[in-house]
């Protein structure tokens, strides 16, 4: 297993897009991410150490992993684990943007 830390990343995770400023979810999928879907390895994405998650983050964050899972023909709920120690309940929002986002997806 591959683990990810996004505190490894930032510790202010951003908004959506490189355009609206450091620590975007688009710049973690893409300097972090993407990169590791491709191993054989699951990934664990590991949200503690930080200050917290705005909406945009997350729900961005999700929607690139499912439409790129979605491209190379990868299970999302096999390749990608979540912890958060800290906020029990991102994980459960981070999965609910997921789905949202494989919805849109078909």
């Amino acid at each position: 297993m591959i683990t990810v830390r996004v505190s490894d990343f930032t510790t202010l995770p951003g908004a959506r897009y490189k355009k609206d400023g450091d620590g975007s979810a688009e710049q973690f999928f893409d300097e972090r991410i993407k990169r590791h879907l491709k191993d054989k390895e699951s990934i664990l994405i590991d949200f503690d150490n930080t200050w917290g998650y705005a909406s945009s983050f997350l729900s961005e964050l999700a929607l690139k992993i499912s439409r790129q899972c979605e491209q190379d023909k990868l299970d999302v709920r096999k390749k990608i684990e979540i912890k958060s120690d800290d906020e029990p309940g991102l994980a459960e929002r981070f999965w609910g943007y997921i789905d949202e986002s494989i919805d849109i997806n078909n």
